[in-house]
């Protein structure tokens, strides 16, 4: 029964359209009596997390929780469309929320160890060095302590700032204490290795980790340890010195551990390297609150191999992790949130808005869990590369640099941000123009590869929010792909696919958009939404079958255009069937069936699988509840035809080995 009683708060993030401002609504749920009552916030300007409470902002004010009384933080929607857009067999796979949660903290697994020298991570691993010197610095709120191996130390203190300077080698410091005005500030040529025990320290001045060496600097977070480290809102300038967060290395930096670190960034970075991050270990979470801030930034890399990384920015155009070059993720469980809304950018003169998790170059996801949500407009989950603009003899030439590979990785995006401006100029010849921000789950500007894996994205808002985009190509060998989005499920201006379970669906666009597509074997199943759009769209052009299974379900379809070794249907159907359609050889055995959305006046269905051959006769079976009730609609067919053929003022287009025909 007390389990009963005890405070149950659920956060929902629910996007606001009438401002990019004011996105956050919160919706808390609280024991009043025997009874539940909600608390609503309206407006919330920032959420703020740290290892015992958690803080909501709004009209400035902060309402406090105690963080072991969170239950979950996640996103809710009501969403109209679903029960028209997409059958009910689906539904489950697009309920998952994006969420913190308390559990978090117990899924902390480390990256294996390096063991092969001639890796170029070998010596990012801690345990691969030699120290033999302990430094103890405690911290007090006006004074700090450094004892043990400190005779090839130069020490400053100003109350409780400390800068070391030395020459030495091999030295490991061990940080503790309480402090609401301290730093740590690192002069070496040498490597060197941090322990966060214990540490509680704001630096309202500048960074809490100040590392100018440009080796390596590890950071351990010992388990059964609690660390928060908190950053001010203007940093004092050093002439000649980057300052980018509230931690700082000019070299690359190593986390390990199985303890907890709190970080706090109030001006830039959380977590910044001029060189590499690399996070083995540990349960990391950090807060970027600026405008343009990043939680976790390396110019160069970022690796992430193993622990738990939570990231949230609640300021405009925040990224929760990111990389001016590449980005790898092997390993471990990473969840990135952001809020906040779009800024207009005058050097680029473009919209830049948030993203979760960002890569300048290429990304690499071939392991670990990963969880995006973006609630703001133009909002990303994932995005990989950029692109140059070159004018060449007075025309605009676009180079596209960056692509996306995924494996054995399970990631799940949401995203619930309009793009701005909500509609785009046109330039008279159908082309829109100008600049826009457009919520994307998964982007990339080169080609994406997915060679295994689940993927699990959802764009719920309003127009050109897309599931999974590519500027050129997007490769699909295996994996399970579940794509629900207000724009297309799957846009790029090439697909090849060669395996896997793909769901793309479109509540107001195609299912898949594609200059063109080459089926060789897997499963796609691609839904329109029911106002004229396709289930697969490859504008005419190319469209090649040589095996697997195609179903293409919307208001009208492609059909193949190209050199194909596999016969299709494309037919359509009245509104008298309701929840499922099946194809049958002329004796009724069932070749396929699957179930299909019945908000359609006109159904049009493009089938392909290997079973379905030229020469023989096929039934069209439609059904009301489920596969068990008999048939409401039955059309005969035979695959020896090559033209279109009228049925009951419907059509069914018949695709041969060769077929070039193209629905019109």
């Amino acid at each position: 029964m007390q389990n009963k009683f005890r405070l149950l708060v659920a956060l929902c993030l629910l996007f606001v359209a009438s401002s990019i401002r004011a996105q956050q609504n919160i919706y808390l749920n609280e024991p009043f009596g025997v009874y539940n009552r909600v608390r609503i916030f309206n407006d919330v300007d920032e959420i703020t997390y740290g290892p015992d409470s958690l803080k909501v902002w709004s009209d400035d004010k902060s309402y406090a929780f105690d963080v072991s009384q969170v239950s979950s933080m996640g996103f809710h929607e009501m969403d109209p469309w679903r029960v028209k857009s997409m059958p009910e067999k689906y539904w489950a796979d697009f309920d998952y929320d994006i969420a913190f949660l308390e559990s978090d903290k117990e899924r902390v697994k480390e990256e294996p160890v390096e063991t092969d020298p001639a890796s170029v991570q070998y010596d990012d691993f801690v345990e691969h060095s030699t120290w033999s010197k302990t430094v103890n610095i405690t911290f007090f709120e006006n004074s700090v302590s450094v004892t043990g191996d400190i005779d090839s130390l130069n020490l400053t203190i100003e109350g409780a700032h400390v800068t070391v300077q030395t020459t030495a080698a091999q030295i490991k410091y061990i940080l503790s204490g309480n402090s609401s005005d301290a730093g740590f500030k690192l002069y070496s040529e040498r490597k060197a290795y941090l322990v966060f025990n214990g540490v509680n320290l704001t630096n309202p001045r500048g960074p809490v980790i100040n590392s100018q060496l440009k080796k390596r600097l590890f950071i351990e977070i010992p388990e059964n340890t609690v660390n928060t480290l908190c950053d001010g809102e203007t940093y004092d300038k050093v002439k000649g010195e980057d300052q980018r967060g509230c931690i700082f290395a000019e070299g690359k930096i190593c986390i390990s551990g199985q303890g907890q670190l709190y970080v706090t960034a109030n001006k830039k970075c959380g977590i910044a390297s001029d060189k590499y991050i690399h996070m083995m270990g540990g349960f990391v979470h950090v807060n970027a609150n600026a405008e343009k801030g990043k939680a976790v930034y390396g110019q160069e890399n970022v690796i992430i191999g193993g622990g738990v990384l939570r990231t949230w920015c609640g300021g405009a155009a925040g990224k929760g992790i990111a990389s001016d070059s590449l980005l790898w993720i092997t390993g471990g469980v990473v969840k990135a949130i952001t809020t906040g809304g779009v800024i207009w950018d005058e050097t680029e003169e473009d919209y830049s808005s948030s993203c979760g998790i960002k890569s300048n170059w290429d990304m690499d996801i071939s392991g670990g869990e990963i969880y995006c949500f973006s609630t703001g407009t133009g909002g990303k989950g994932i995005s990989a590369g950029h692109y140059v603009e070159i004018t060449v003899n007075e025309k605009i030439k676009k180079y596209y640099y960056g692509g996306l590979t995924i494996a054995d990785a399970d990631i799940y995006v949401r995203t619930s941000g309009k793009r701005i401006p909500e509609e785009k100029e046109e330039d008279g010849h159908g082309h829109k123009v100008g600049a826009s921000a457009s919520p994307k789950c998964i982007k990339c500007i080169d080609k994406m590869v997915i060679y295994s894996g689940n993927i699990y994205v959802r764009g719920s808002g309003g127009g050109a929010a897309e599931g999974l985009e590519s500027k050129k190509h997007i490769d699909i060998h295996s994996g399970k792909i579940r794509s629900y989005c207000t724009d297309d499920g799957m846009n790029c201006s090439g697909c090849v696919m060669y395996g896997g379970d793909v769901l793309i669906c479109s509540s107001e666009n195609d299912g898949l958009d594609a200059s063109s597509l080459k089926m060789y074997g897997g499963i796609m199943y691609g839904i329109g939404s029911w106002d004229a759009q396709m289930g697969v769209d490859t504008d005419g052009k190319t469209f090649e079958i040589y095996g697997g299974e195609i179903i293409g379900v919307g208001a009208r379809s492609c059909t193949p255009h190209g050199t194909c070794s596999q016969a299709s249907v494309c037919f359509y159907l009245p509104k008298t069937y309701c929840s499922g359609v099946a194809v049958a050889d002329e004796e009724g055995n069932i070749i396929t069936q699957f179930p299909t959305p019945n908000t359609y006046d006109v159904l049009c269905l493009f089938v392909t699988n290997d079973q379905i051959q030229v020469g023989k006769k096929y039934k069209i079976l439609s059904y009301k509840d489920s596969f068990n009730d008999t048939p409401v609609v039955e059309y005969d067919f035979s695959m020896e035809e090559e033209y279109l053929e009228k049925i009951e003022e419907k059509f069914i287009t018949l695709g041969s080995k060769k077929s070039k025909e193209t629905t019109k």
